[in-house]
């Protein structure tokens, strides 16, 4: 069984990830997330390669990685020029042409209509955006953690258990190979450091989640 204090991790980790997919972070957001501080509070428990991930975003501290370096590595890995090393649409891992906007990517958008949500660029881009899987998992963790708070565990197991059923048959189906292809394709500490720390956090939420009963 998961609890509300994996909620609470899985969604603080799912989120924080989501924004560096989303856009590279700012020179602020970057030196405050690669901090002593913040470091040591990763909110996932030590997994297989935990800490090798954090040793890397550290030694990006370290060595003076710059905001500039980390953008221009996130702008190679998942939007080019060229090929892209670390695609970002589920579609284009799971569909048999291997391409945007396929069967997946408007499964994903009947999942978020499911919970009156839809991508921000609905029809322009892809539903199946890695940033937006990992956004909408941590939206279903906090508003489960909120119903909790509301003392209504109806609800807060129905927003978990659509959280497993969203892993299963779709993010953990696809992102442990891009956070993989992010890791290898990586030229800063900074990204090959995130890279590890999706494939640790996938390996942990799938295997708590492997206890409990797929609906």
């Amino acid at each position: 069984m998961t609890s509300a204090q994996d909620w609470d991790a899985w969604a603080a980790t799912w989120t924080v990830l989501g924004r560096l997919f989303a856009a590279s972070p700012d020179q602020d957001s970057l030196d405050r997330m690669r901090s002593a501080e913040l470091l040591a509070d990763w909110p996932l428990p030590d997994g297989e390669r935990t800490t090798e991930g954090l040793a890397l975003l550290g030694r990006s501290a370290a060595r003076g990685e710059t905001a500039a370096a980390v953008h221009d590595d996130h702008f190679r890995l998942v939007r080019g020029p060229g090929k892209v090393k670390a695609v970002p649409w589920e579609s284009v891992y799971l569909s048999r042409e291997g391409l945007v906007f396929e069967a997946q990517t408007l499964q994903v958008r009947d999942f978020y209509r499911r919970f009156g949500l839809q991508a921000p660029k609905l029809n322009r881009e892809p539903d199946d955006h890695i940033s937006l899987e990992l956004e909408f998992c941590g939206t279903l963790l906090t508003r489960a953690l909120d119903a909790v708070e509301a003392e209504d565990t109806d609800w807060a197991e129905s927003y978990a258990q659509a959280h497993a059923e969203f892993c299963r048959e779709h993010l953990l189906k696809w992102a442990p190979e891009f956070f993989k292809r992010v890791e290898l394709g990586a030229d800063t500490d900074f990204y090959r450091g995130i890279g590890i720390l999706g494939q640790d956090a996938c390996a942990q939420v799938a295997s708590a989640l492997a206890g409990t009963t797929a609906e």
